[in-house]
């Protein structure tokens, strides 16, 4: 589980999403300004992770989402493009 929005900036950054400069906590940044980063952190923060590295995965989905997709998109429609959360069997 990832607890942190600071713990998701390097896997962010590899994604290629525009990532704040010093986030401790959600209300940090504006999500308007970084629509990924936000999803991201709504998504990921908190989730049990199927394997050690869901987190690297789960950004890569989410920064090929558009920025209009950032606004409309639903955990399930976000879960079919491959975010992956929950315990592996």
């Amino acid at each position: 589980m990832i607890a942190f929005p600071g713990m998701l900036i390097d896997p962010a950054k590899k994604a290629g999403m525009k990532v704040p400069e010093d986030v401790k906590s959600i209300d940090d940044f504006d999500p308007n300004e970084y629509p990924h980063f936000n999803i991201f952190c709504l998504a990921q923060l908190g989730q049990p992770m199927p394997n050690w590295s869901a987190h690297w995965d789960n950004a890569r989905v989410v920064a090929a989402l558009t920025e209009e997709e950032c606004k409309t998109i639903t955990f399930e429609q976000l879960y079919e493009k491959g975010f992956a959360v929950g315990y592996s069997k």
